[in-house]
């Protein structure tokens, strides 16, 4: 009789308690800088991966707490989605985009207000651990979007 030896299955890296807090510190860190980056900052790719992160925590957060979809600052949302995709890799930051994102931001500070912390904390560390190995794409946000599609 031939045994088959199988490899125990490593666990996927988790957070701990510690790195929870860290990570809920630098992420709300993250929120006020992407919005002053947004405001008054030159620098596309710093807008774009600053506001991008605040975008994909709400939307994290939104779908975990099944929020309306219909609701007007996850329409506000997904347009300024639009925005960040559409400044991706550009040199300079158009008026049109760079109001569209403040506006997504201001609209992320409303839901931020009244989400569950827990839900942020939680959507903030998926962020994290994805971001350990690989960078966040639109590809990410397609499914975000869907769901909370209207």
């Amino acid at each position: 009789m031939t045994r088959f030896y199988r490899k125990p299955q490593r666990k996927p890296m988790g957070v701990s308690l510690i790195e929870r807090a860290i990570i809920d510190k630098e992420w709300r860190s993250t929120v006020t800088s992407g919005q002053i980056t947004a405001l008054m900052g030159d620098g596309s790719n710093e807008m774009v991966n600053g506001a991008g992160r605040v975008l994909f925590v709400v939307l994290g957060a939104c779908i975990a707490e099944e929020v309306d979809t219909d609701l007007l600052e996850l329409r506000i949302i997904r347009g300024a989605c639009n925005a960040v995709y559409e400044q991706k890799d550009e040199p300079t930051i158009t008026a049109a985009r760079r109001a569209s994102i403040v506006s997504g931001l201001d609209a992320c500070n409303r839901l931020i207000e009244v989400l569950p912390r827990r839900a942020l904390v939680d959507a903030a560390c998926d962020l994290a651990v994805k971001m350990r190995t690989q960078h966040i794409n639109w590809t990410d946000f397609v499914p975000l979007l869907e769901a909370v599609a209207a």
